[in-house]
């Protein structure tokens, strides 16, 4: 389920990045996750996590936030927390942890429902 996750993330941040809204970053470890920096607003960034031992064949269980991106390096630089742990630069939530299918364009109308810089 990893590489479906990382495909699907991998193509969000194609699509965005070829409308010059986000700069994408796509990390692997014990999940996956998209960094998705916002290029109006580069003091945001949207994390998206997914989880490849919640999915299955038929969806990936995915969560999205919203961070400030300066506070998140920052804590990168101070502290031991692993890629995806920044909690203290945490903003807004965007989508409680649910399933959802191998997908760029569900997962892109998801974020774009509170994310208005993201909408077409």
């Amino acid at each position: 389920m990893r590489e479906e996750i990382t495909s699907v993330f991998e193509e969000v941040g194609r699509h965005y990045k070829e409308r010059g809204v986000v700069e994408p970053d796509i990390h692997q470890g014990h999940d996956v996750h998209a960094f998705y920096r916002l290029s109006k607003e580069p003091s945001q960034v949207i994390h998206v996590q997914g989880y490849p031992g919640l999915s299955d064949e038929k969806g990936m269980y995915v969560w999205a936030r919203l961070l400030d991106y300066d506070k998140m390096m920052e804590i990168r630089q101070i502290s031991t927390a692993s890629i995806g742990n920044e909690h203290g630069a945490f903003i807004k939530g965007l989508i409680s942890q649910q399933k959802i299918a191998y997908d760029s364009k569900i997962l892109e109308e998801k974020l774009a429902e509170n994310v208005p810089e993201l909408k077409q």
